[in-house]
C-alpha cells in the first residue's frame, strides 16, 4: 500500500458501529454510555491489576474449553514460563513461551516477541494468550514479555523491561546478527494497542537489520491528547480521530498524568532517518476508536520513510474489540486478519 494510499484511509468521521457490536452491547454490557476517558489510575490501580489478570485467565480457560470454538489451540501446544533479569535494577521479568509439541528439538524458523496491550496499566505474560496461541502456526514459536505496570513503576521501566525481555530471547534463539534473514530464525516484535507502542519503540531501538517484521494491532504511537504539540507537525493534518465521534464503550481519551507517560517520545515522534531500516510493518487498525489515527499516521511516517507498509481497517468496530469479546464472529475474522499480515510481513 503506497503512502498515498495509506493517506486516503484518514477519516473525521467514524461512521456508525456495526450492528453486531450494538446487539452485543445491548444484551452484554450494563451500560452503553461513551467512556469519557480510558484510565486505570486510582487507588485500587494494584488491586485492578490482580482482577484483570485473572479475567483474562478465565476468559483464555472459557475460550478454549472442549467444545468450544478456540478448543482446539488447547491441543498440541506448549505453555513454559521463563524469566530474564531487568538491566535498570536487576528485577525478574516474566516471558511466557508457546511452542508446538510437534516442533520440540527443532529450531524454530520464525520467532514472535509479543507485548499484550493494558495502557501500560494492566495485563501479564499470559493475558493475551489466545493471540500468543494463534501465532503458534507452523514452526513457530511465541515469547510473550510479562512487563512490569504503572502506577507502581514508571513507564521507563515497561520500556525497558519490554527491550530486556526482546534481547533475552535474542540471546535464547541464537538470532544477534539476522533475524531479517540471516543467522537463526526471523524475529517478529508483536503488540496490541500500548502492547504495539512498546513494540514499535523496541522495534526502533533494536539493531538494525535484527527484525524481520512488525506487527501492531491498533498501536498506540503518539500522545495527541496531551496536545496537538505531541504529533509531528508533518502528520498533524492526519490525526483526525482524538475527537468525541470516535469514543466508544471500549476506548476514550487518555488521560495521561504527564505527556507520553514520562517517555522521552512516542513511536511517531522518531525522525525520517530513524525509521527508514524499519522492518516490513503490518498494521490493524479499528475506525470506531480515538487511536484509529496512531495506526494510519504511523504508517504514513513508516512508507515516507521507505518502509513497506500494510494497513487492515476493521470498519465499524471499537478499539481492539477481539480481546474482551473473542467469541464475536469479527473477533475471530480480525485474528484470521492477523495471521494473512503475518503470512505477508514473512513473504509467504
Amino acid at each position: 500500500m503506497s503512502s498515498q494510499s495509506i493517506k486516503s484511509l484518514v477519516i473525521t468521521d467514524p461512521g456508525p458501529l456495526d450492528p453486531r457490536w450494538i446487539a452485543y452491547e445491548a444484551e452484554h454490557l450494563t451500560s452503553t454510555a461513551p467512556k469519557k476517558k480510558k484510565s486505570y489510575e486510582g487507588p485500587s490501580a494494584v488491586e485492578r491489576q490482580a482482577t484483570y489478570a485473572q479475567e483474562c485467565r478465565e476468559l483464555n480457560a472459557r475460550m478454549m474449553a472442549p467444545g468450544a470454538r478456540d478448543h482446539h489451540l488447547s491441543q498440541g501446544i506448549v505453555a513454559t514460563q521463563r524469566t530474564t533479569t531487568s538491566t535498570k535494577d536487576g528485577a525478574t521479568i516474566p516471558i511466557m513461551v508457546y511452542t508446538r509439541e510437534e516442533d520440540a528439538g527443532r529450531e524454530p524458523d520464525v520467532v514472535l516477541v509479543y507485548f499484550h496491550g493494558g495502557g501500560l496499566w494492566v495485563g501479564e505474560a499470559d493475558s493475551e494468550e489466545l493471540s500468543c496461541r494463534r501465532l503458534v502456526c507452523g514452526n513457530h514459536a511465541v515469547y510473550s514479555i510479562g512487563y512490569r505496570l504503572m502506577p507502581e513503576y514508571f513507564a521507563s521501566v515497561c520500556l525497558s523491561d519490554a527491550y530486556d525481555g526482546f534481547e533475552a530471547v535474542r540471546r535464547w534463539v541464537g538470532a544477534g546478527e539476522g533475524g531479517a534473514g540471516g543467522p537463526g530464525p526471523r524475529i517478529v516484535v508483536v503488540g496490541s494497542s500500548s502492547g504495539g507502542e512498546l513494540a514499535a519503540l523496541v522495534s526502533q531501538m533494536a539493531p538494525r537489520g535484527c527484525l524481520g517484521g512488525a506487527l501492531l494491532r491498533c498501536p498506540v504511537t503518539c500522545d495527541v491528547f496531551s496536545g496537538d504539540g505531541y504529533v509531528p507537525e508533518a502528520l498533524r493534518k492526519y490525526h483526525t480521530s482524538g475527537t468525541e465521534a470516535f469514543i466508544t464503550s471500549l476506548g476514550g481519551f487518555m488521560r495521561r498524568a504527564v505527556p507520553r507517560d514520562g517517555l522521552a517520545r512516542m513511536p511517531i515522534e522518531a525522525t525520517q532517518e530513524e525509521l527508514r531500516g524499519q522492518p516490513r510493518t503490518w498494521i490493524q487498525v479499528c475506525t470506531n476508536d480515538v487511536l484509529y489515527s496512531d495506526g494510519v499516521c504511523y504508517g504514513i511516517a513508516l512508507e515516507e520513510a521507505g518502509v513497506e507498509v500494510k494497513v487492515d481497517v476493521v470498519k465499524g468496530w471499537p478499539h481492539t474489540f477481539w480481546l474482551p469479546v473473542p467469541e464475536l464472529e469479527r473477533a475471530y475474522e480480525a485474528d484470521m486478519a492477523m495471521l494473512e499480515g503475518l503470512k505477508w510481513i514473512l513473504g509467504a
